[in-house]
């Protein structure tokens, strides 16, 4: 009887390891940088940074997705040819070049709201762009870490000169729970109001996301002139953006234990510009980082927490990021006298001074005084809000880093007012 016993506990063992095996999670990740343009170098250098993360805690690279217009490191602006940094360094010593193996796999005018839909949709099929189908491959076992990295406004998110708006996000994480394509996900996004990007029905079960600030207010860039120098030598532009180096260098410690949970606590703490804030299941927020941002499938683990760091430094070098790009043009011009840092600079300061006489001239036709100062509601309209920001695309143009603040001018008008209001007003400010 015994003999049998043994047998049956050895065959119970034998079955038992392949069943655990099918079970482990496998890891992806989608790294956006949605900018282009020197001033904005410090979203690539962010994203390139991140990918390091990823590959050094062991994320296959087959399993990363890299989006960025790739026009940093070769950029005729970069003293640095080739190389990208997240952090400065003092005069004789090296920076760590962030570009250095960062594979990007979707580059230039690839870098779109309609690809990055096809890459979280894994619509390998929807690729038309030759040589370009990367896209997601995970199923219902996999975890799924998702950066981004840009400027935003009021429900939008920002790609070059076009946007997506948060209908558009949620359809998205909507399509990619009803069809399995993760067990738990992540999102960090980095973006002047990235909290409106997650209002309730945007994630799914299962899904937690972190911002750099809430509905109202700008994020921040960080590392930025005159700290700008790596090996004694400026960059001329932000290296980093708060949010987002306080969270990558806190990963790059790769602490035994520690939770998303409490990377959000520390992150919170040190951005001190920006009310970073969080979204969705806290359940998943308890369980270790590297399981996000590695290739663990760590069960959770006792409480692990530390801050460390030259906050210092980080907060005095940083900026408002919405005016980190012109700031960057005009220390590269009035230091370099470079001819494309003024092309960059007036560009900046034209299409603010459009932007804000467009937006004063849809308020002035929608009838509705004094609500530019007012502040934005609580919570936004986001279907009249979708219907007015196409409306926007449709008479106005496409829109720029200039218009995005005005996102919140659309809220406001859509609480104040009705779709149909709001849409006449902006036809009537920008007649085809």
């Amino acid at each position: 009887m015994l003999s049998f016993v043994t047998s049956a506990l050895a065959l119970t063992t034998t079955l038992k390891e392949p069943v655990e095996a099918t079970t482990k999670a496998d890891h992806w990740a989608v790294l956006v940088a949605g900018s282009n343009g020197y001033g904005n170098y410090r979203h690539q250098s962010d994203v390139c940074h991140a990918y390091q993360i990823m590959v050094n805690q062991g994320i296959p690279k087959s399993n990363i997705i890299v989006m960025a217009a790739d026009d940093i490191a070769n950029n005729r602006e970069n003293p640095f040819p080739g190389k990208m940094f997240n952090k400065p360094t003092a005069a004789g010593t090296p920076g760590v070049d962030v570009y250095e193996g960062c594979n990007i796999d979707w580059s230039g005018n690839t870098v779109t709201p309609d690809n990055f839909v096809k890459v979280l949709t894994g619509d390998s099929a929807g690729v038309v762009e030759a040589g370009k189908s990367k896209v997601l491959g995970s199923t219902s076992k996999s975890k799924v870490f998702i950066n981004f990295v840009d400027h935003g406004g009021v429900g939008l998110i920002g790609f070059g000169r076009t946007v997506m708006h948060v209908k558009q996000l949620a359809a998205a994480l909507k399509t990619m729970y009803d069809n399995s394509m993760y067990k738990e996900l992540v999102f960090y996004l980095e973006a002047c109001e990235s909290g409106s990007m997650f209002p309730d029905g945007t994630l799914q079960p299962n899904m937690y996301a972190t911002t750099a600030a809430n509905g109202k207010e700008s994020s921040w860039g960080t590392y930025c002139m005159p700290d700008d120098k790596v090996d004694g030598k400026s960059i001329g532009s932000c290296l980093g953006d708060l949010y987002s180096v306080n969270w990558m260098e806190d990963s790059d410690k790769a602490e035994s234990g520690e939770t998303l949970e409490e990377q959000f606590k520390k992150v919170k703490q040190l951005t001190a510009k920006s009310h970073v804030t969080e979204f969705g299941d806290k359940d998943v927020a308890a369980e270790p980082l590297v399981d996000f941002q590695g290739d663990t499938d760590a069960a959770r683990v006792a409480s692990h927490s530390s801050v460390a760091k030259d906050a210092a430094l980080l907060l005095r070098s940083s900026m408002d990021a919405r005016d980190a790009e012109v700031a960057s043009a005009y220390h590269r011009f009035m230091t370099t006298g470079s001819a494309a840092a003024a092309d960059e600079l007036t560009g900046y300061v034209q299409d603010r001074k459009v932007a804000d006489a467009r937006f004063h001239a849809i308020v002035a036709a929608a009838g509705v005084n004094g609500i530019l100062e007012q502040p934005t509601p609580d919570q936004v309209d986001f279907d009249c809000h979708y219907e007015a920001h196409t409306a926007y695309a449709s008479s106005c143009g496409d829109w720029s880093t200039g218009a995005l603040k005005h996102s919140a001018t659309l809220a406001k008008l859509c609480a104040a007012t009705n779709t149909a209001s709001v849409r006449a007003a902006i036809t009537a400010a920008c007649p085809n």
